[in-house]
C-alpha cells in the first residue's frame, strides 16, 4: 500500500544516492566522460527506498537507522551488480573475453575495483552520515504521517 513514508524514503534515498554518486566520481584519478552512473544509482536507490526501506521504517529511531543502513547496503549490491554487468557486456562487445570464466572474472574484478575505490575514509564517513540523517528524517516523517493510523 502506498504511504507517505514510502514516498519519502524513495525520494530521499534517490537524492542522497545521486549526491553520493557524484562524490564517488571524484574518487577517480581520471573521471569518466559519461556521468550517467549517478542517475542509474538514484533509480536503484529510489526502488530500494520504496520497496524495502519505506516499508520497514518505524517510530523507533535506532531501528529506522538500521533499516536505512540495510537499504544502503542493498543499494550498493544492486548497483555493483548493474555496473559489473555493464562492464562485462561492454568488454565482451569489444571481444576482450575469450570464455565465460574470463567474463565472470571481469565482473568480479570490476566489482572489486569499485569497492576498493569506495574504501576511502571520507567517502565512507559521507555514507555513514547520510545513513544516520536519512534514518532520522524517515523516522520524523513516519511519526508525522503515520501517527493517525496508530492512534486508534
Amino acid at each position: 500500500m502506498p504511504t507517505l513514508t514510502r514516498l519519502a524514503a524513495a525520494v530521499l534515498f534517490a537524492a542522497l544516492a545521486f549526491y553520493a554518486g557524484e562524490r564517488y566520481v571524484l574518487l577517480y584519478d581520471h573521471p569518466p566522460r559519461r556521468m550517467d552512473g549517478s542517475l542509474y544509482l538514484a533509480a536503484i536507490a529510489a526502488l530500494v527506498g520504496w520497496r524495502y526501506v519505506g516499508r520497514h521504517v518505524s517510530a523507533n529511531v535506532l531501528q529506522s537507522i538500521f533499516q536505512t543502513l540495510q537499504g544502503v547496503i542493498l543499494t550498493l549490491f544492486l548497483a555493483l551488480a548493474l555496473f559489473g554487468s555493464y562492464h562485462v557486456f561492454w568488454q565482451g562487445y569489444r571481444m576482450r573475453y575469450s570464455s565465460l570464466e574470463g567474463a565472470f572474472l571481469g565482473f568480479v574484478g570490476a566489482c572489486l575495483d569499485h569497492l576498493r575505490r569506495m574504501s576511502d575514509t571520507d567517502f565512507l564517513l559521507l555514507l555513514g552520515g547520510m545513513t544516520v540523517i536519512c534514518g532520522i528524517a524517515l523516522t520524523i516523517v513516519f511519526r508525522w504521517a503515520e501517527a493517525r493510523r496508530f492512534d486508534r
